[in-house]
């Protein structure tokens, strides 16, 4: 949606590609998904756990620290599958002269790095890393901090799932309009041609036609991503950590 040049619903949206290209192209760019969440994923979840045992935390402003110095590191490895996974889901809506035809996640990584270069690889790296580290404050660190505030107020037991779940609804829907303005940067800038949004006059135009709503094309779509993926995350971290958290050497 954030590169239609119509102003349609998700809905709408999703049944175009549903009616024209059948129900499995709503998860196009799946691998490329898979391979970034098995990399950029993991690695975030880790940084943040490390980083946390170095700084107070009970303190949120620690835990912004810690979760966008996470999230800027885990952004730069993901960046290659990021790109190909953002042009991956949006090709069949592009002009057929202007397609890629990606196959999956590698087939992508072979033939930018033959036609555009190595370098092209990390096409809106800057934009990818920011929304790296908003997604982390949001998803990760927006998490630990309602489990502290819900723990506090609601007098829940710390390995509730209630508890859990709650959290995590709460760091979903924070997360989604933190990251909507710059994953609209992040997808023009990773999508543009030569002759599709090469300047930065046609995205400013592209990204603002719609005024302020500009800013949020496509947040229907987002929070219903984020928040059930945020949700889904969470649970299962915790159940993970609960059934195989890290022995301590005394607990040996």
């Amino acid at each position: 949606m954030m590169i239609l040049k119509k102003d349609r619903t998700t809905f709408q949206t999703a049944r175009r590609a549903i009616r024209h290209n059948g129900f499995i192209s709503l998860y196009d760019g799946l691998s490329a998904q898979v391979f970034r969440q098995c990399s950029y994923g993991l690695l975030r979840f880790h940084l943040y756990h490390k980083g946390k045992e170095y700084v107070d935390e009970f303190n949120f402003l620690h835990k912004i620290f810690v979760a966008t110095v996470a999230g800027v590191i885990a952004g730069i490895v993901g960046i290659p599958s990021e790109m190909i996974n953002t042009r991956m889901q949006i090709d069949r809506m592009l002009s057929p002269k202007i397609q890629r035809n990606y196959k999956h996640v590698f087939h992508g990584f072979y033939k930018v790095c033959r036609e555009e270069g190595i370098r092209a690889l990390y096409t809106g790296g800057m934009y990818a890393c920011t929304r790296s580290a908003l997604a982390t404050v949001g998803q990760i660190a927006v998490y630990d901090q309602s489990k502290i505030l819900y723990l506090r107020y609601l007098k829940l037991d710390e390995d509730s799932k209630v508890l859990h779940l709650i959290s995590s609804l709460s760091a979903g829907i924070i997360c989604a309009p933190l990251v909507q303005p710059i994953e609209i940067l992040k997808t023009l800038k990773m999508v543009a041609t030569s002759n599709y949004l090469s300047t930065k006059k046609q995205k400013k135009l592209h990204f603002m036609r719609f005024g302020f709503r500009g800013l949020f094309r496509g947040f229907t779509a987002t929070i219903c991503r984020m928040v059930p993926n945020t949700i889904i995350l969470m649970l299962v971290y915790e159940e993970l950590r609960l059934r195989f958290g890290y022995y301590q050497p005394h607990d040996l």
